[in-house]
């Protein structure tokens, strides 16, 4: 079962380290000039965050997937959308856990890139477990009313850095297919080198 939630995570807080999304028109402020990112560093940074946020999840919430449908080809959309379900499904028996992977971005190199048609990438990310989560006040009667806390494994209010709740840091090197339709990149698949 945690090979197949190993897909599956969303904090309630922000993933740390992601960039947003440049638009088309955003500029980068550089001391000395300003510039506009090449269609080539967007769709870096495109794939670096939709990696990063798709391998880092909470036990139990799916949201770093479901979030990134819109980004997603519909084939791929569809695969996704069927097993969060079936995952949905097999975890609803099973007693909370209070887990948490982080997905960092350690490298990417394209693999191909083809202006405004597709773009392979391989991406290497530093995947940190953690014995604990951020919950919300009507799972832990201790928080206070609407808010979150961070709990360890055990359900416990930990008032410490969620760093020092790290169990384990592995190294995971994923491939990342993009193609380019109506305008937008959309990622058609995603996996494990």
């Amino acid at each position: 079962m945690l090979v197949g939630l190993a897909f599956f995570r969303k904090d309630d807080g922000e993933i740390p380290n992601s960039k947003p999304t440049p638009t088309d028109n955003q500029q980068v402020e550089n001391p000395d000039k300003k510039y506009e990112l090449t269609e080539k560093e967007k769709v870096k940074i495109f794939a670096e965050n939709f990696t990063a946020t798709y391998y880092s999840y909470t036990w139990g919430n799916f949201s770093n997937v479901e979030s990134q449908y819109y980004y997603m080809t519909e084939e791929m959309k569809n695969r996704e959308e069927n097993k969060v379900r079936r995952i949905k499904r097999e975890v609803e028996e099973q007693p909370r856990k209070y887990f948490t992977v982080r997905a960092e971005v350690d490298k990417s190199e394209f693999i191909e890139f083809v202006e405004n048609i597709k773009v392979s990438m391989n991406i290497s990310l530093k995947i940190k477990e953690i014995n604990g989560a951020f919950v919300i006040d009507t799972e832990v009667p201790e928080i206070k009313p609407h808010t979150t806390a961070l709990v360890d494994g055990n359900k416990n209010v930990y008032e410490g850095d969620i760093e020092d709740l790290i169990i384990d840091t592995v190294d995971k090197s994923v491939q990342i297919n993009l193609i380019k339709i109506g305008g937008e990149w959309k990622v058609d698949w995603i996996g494990e080198n």
